[in-house]
């Protein structure tokens, strides 16, 4: 695993996976409509090189490709759930301890200096989207990382919803309740294991920095930020300083967030911001909402997570995959018995309880990380009448004003096992090697 986004995009480079854009980009709707265009096609990470209005290059969809996050992980697409759930275990993976005597070379600069993107038509202005909010908690001393939406009003102000269900509400609502403001550090541009592990819940009792260190096979080195000492790695690109008031809250949105709507203007938490900072020929990052980047780094670790608790019960279970609607979960199985799939679809739901709808499972010939293929299974494996159940009543995430994303609903994609034979599908020999370039010419 790579040890600073520079390290990720030179790695890009070599591997010939990166997509760089020359021209100069305007970041109001410009910039995100390049990124949702190569989302939907190549969908390769983009640096855009030339951006109005700042001298800092954009980085963005590094993390956008489940292909790409598998082979930094040192794994094939199929291992990625395995991999992440082994991962996510405290004997996960052999940490190394380092002490080097790395430094940071940041310089100060202004809010105003960062791009300013705005990605929506009804954005209320632009927004940092790939900040990780760092803080640490006032009765345990653990740092917390997490990403956050925030919407830039001025030159010393950030607006930010913090999630009720999170773990730096908590420690924000500790904070507010003895009076006093949260000190934190908003990091953007972070080595690519630092932001995954930052999307990942861990609990209060532990730091996404550990997790960081496992994904890596080895602790980061951390040096304390310029004024409010907590610890960051040197390797930061861009780092804000300041703190999250209290007993203030203020407007903020419309954003169009992770589903593709808007979300309202709700009176949010209000960040002030004291001095903000960038090493020298920074690169800003930016994570288009709702699209595939934020997908991957929700999904895989949801993945690894169900991956986890499915195979308590049903060991029988392979692969999990939540990509590319994280409202989504299909688990590869290989069925023993009929109705172990509805027993495994149950786990899944009981894993997961934020975002998860929709289940569905399928057996170890179907690529659960093709739809085409998984769509395929339900169209010829699934009997409507009784491999369809609902769950009716259950909550899931809790900014949900109209009960829309109330309910579950399992999907038995499985063949039957008294006429498996019958289920079995076709191959052609040679087809996974052909090359078509070696049998076409080209248009003259």
């Amino acid at each position: 695993m790579l040890t600073s986004l520079r390290a990720l995009v030179g790695y890009l480079r070599e591997q010939q996976k990166l997509l760089v854009v020359e021209r100069e980009v305007d970041p109001r709707f410009e910039l995100n409509a390049v990124i949702r265009k190569i989302q939907a096609g190549a969908n390769l990470p983009v640096l855009f090189k030339h951006v109005r209005g700042t001298r800092f290059p954009v980085l963005s969809n590094a993390l956008g490709n489940y292909g790409l996050v598998a082979q930094l992980l040192g794994v094939e697409i199929g291992r990625l759930a395995a991999r992440w759930a082994e991962l996510s275990l405290p004997s996960g993976a052999p940490v190394t301890e380092e002490h080097p005597s790395e430094t940071a070379d940041w310089q100060e600069i202004s809010l105003r200096d960062l791009p300013h993107i705005v990605f929506c038509e009804k954005d209320a202005g632009p927004y940092i989207t790939a900040g990780v909010v760092i803080a640490r908690d006032p009765d345990s001393e653990v740092v917390n990382l997490s990403y956050h939406r925030l919407q830039m009003i001025g030159p010393d102000e950030l607006r930010g919803r913090l999630s009720t269900s999170g773990d730096l509400y908590r420690i924000q609502q500790s904070a507010e309740a003895r009076g006093q403001a949260l000190p934190v550090v908003i990091a953007i541009g972070l080595p690519p294991a630092i932001m995954l592990a930052a999307g990942t819940t861990v609990g209060p009792d532990h730091s996404e920095y550990e997790l960081a260190a496992r994904i890596s096979g080895k602790r980061f080195p951390l040096v304390p930020s310029p004024r409010l000492g907590l610890p960051v790695p040197p390797a930061t690109e861009i780092l804000i300083e300041g703190e999250i008031l209290t007993d203030v809250r203020r407007p903020e949105g419309p954003f169009g967030e992770w589903m593709d709507y808007y979300v309202p203007v709700t009176d949010n938490h209000v960040f002030r911001i004291d001095r903000v900072y960038a090493r020298k020929d920074a690169i800003y990052y930016a994570v288009s909402a709702g699209n595939t980047e934020e997908g991957v780094m929700i999904s895989v670790p949801m993945a690894g997570t169900i991956y986890t608790q499915v195979r308590t019960w049903v060991s029988s279970v392979t692969d999990v995959s939540c990509f590319p609607f994280t409202q989504y979960c299909v688990l590869q199985m290989k069925k023993q018995f009929e109705g172990q799939p509805q027993k495994a679809i149950l786990t899944a739901f009981g894993s997961e309880l934020n975002h998860l709808l929709y289940c569905i499972a399928v057996d170890e010939d179907v690529d659960i990380h093709n739809w085409h293929d998984v769509l395929w299974a339900m169209a010829t494996r699934c009997r409507p009448d009784q491999g369809i159940f609902q769950i009716p009543g259950v909550p899931s995430f809790s900014r949900d004003p109209h009960k829309i994303h109330w309910g579950r609903l399992g999907i038995d994609a499985t063949k039957p096992i008294a006429h498996a034979a019958d289920f079995e599908r076709k191959t052609t020999p040679g087809l996974r090697e052909l090359r078509l370039d070696d049998y076409l010419s080209p248009n003259p």
